[in-house]
């Protein structure tokens, strides 16, 4: 339990978690939580082209070619999975080492982390990164090894933090985004953010002010994406709108529905939803998600670590 005792040290002073509660609250959450669901979807459409490496990340050819193919669902507004793009990328085959984060990023960088499945339904407090990833080890080897008692473990997301500067050059992210010439946007890029956590993490249906690219590094996730509507807005009421937004203490980009197993007498106009988009990402995978669109993202694999960036 070395690591529990690690984790409890960097916990916030003002918080009451331990790195016991932290593995045993909400003991039942994983039992019933079921990354298994009954959502009517459609798929979002996919395009392959040639693999991005972290070498020919200045190729204007590769460039050119990766801005052509968003470009039409950018001008849409509509969601677009480029399979493989980041797959040749030295993320994809370095970040699903934890010995590799532990020698490239400085243990005692201050993380924010997520107590619980969903970052709406948990607490977030600060530890260093090592502790973290001490926390990871542990919970997948766990896992690995069958022990029931992971299933009884609470879970820890070290969820939108600012991707560190140490690994940055890992990931080959499009030039688009930081360049107009490509005509994909404006190229300002505002954002690149780092996410990891074991299996069962989960954001929650919200929706994001930016254009948003997710890029999946290690293991699987399950997307869904709803197209925005009047409710994306900080004035309007959202009591009455399918996706309930900003009730029940939730910021207004956040719904409260549980999209995987929605509660109908609670919130009953989630039955008039638009029907979704669904996919799943694996390790080199891009998928595009359109300013304002909602979206849900669950974590299908023991472990898994993704970036985004955003950029307007």
């Amino acid at each position: 339990m070395a690591s529990s005792a690690l984790l409890l040290r960097y916990l916030r002073p003002q918080t009451t978690y331990s790195p016991l509660v932290m593995w045993q609250r909400h003991s039942s959450r994983l039992s019933s939580t079921s990354s298994q669901h009954h959502v009517k979807s459609k798929p979002v459409e996919r395009i392959t082209l040639p693999p991005l490496s972290s070498r020919d990340i200045n190729s204007h050819d590769h460039q050119l070619a990766i801005a052509d193919a968003i470009r039409p669902y950018y001008q849409s507004q509509t969601p677009l999975l480029l399979t493989n793009l980041i797959s040749k990328c030295d993320a994809v085959y370095f970040w699903r080492s934890i010995q590799y984060w532990q020698a490239a990023v400085p243990e005692n960088i201050p993380v924010d982390v997520e107590l619980g499945r969903s970052y709406n339904t948990g607490s977030r407090v600060s530890m260093k990164f090592g502790d973290y990833l001490d926390y990871l080890s542990k919970v997948t080897e766990q896992e690995e090894r069958g022990d029931e008692q992971q299933q009884q473990q609470e879970v820890a997301y070290l969820a939108q933090n600012e991707l560190f500067a140490e690994v940055q050059s890992d990931i080959p992210t499009p030039h688009f985004c930081s360049d107009g010439s490509f005509h994909v946007g404006e190229g300002k890029l505002y954002h690149s953010m780092l996410w990891l956590g074991p299996r069962g993490t989960v954001s929650p249906l919200h929706f994001d002010p930016l254009d948003n690219l997710l890029m999946q590094i290690v293991g699987n996730k399950r997307v869904f994406m709803y197209p925005p509507d009047k409710g994306n807005r900080r004035d309007v009421d959202n009591s009455g709108s399918w996706h309930y937004a900003g009730l029940n203490g939730n910021q207004y980009n956040t719904s409260p529905v549980d999209v995987e197993n929605p509660n109908d007498e609670e919130y009953p106009n989630f039955r008039t939803a638009p029907i979704p988009f669904e996919c799943e990402i694996g390790p080199g995978d891009v998928l595009f998600i359109p300013s304002k669109w909602w979206h849900h993202v669950r974590s299908l694999s023991k472990w898994s670590a993704s970036a985004n960036v955003w950029w307007r």
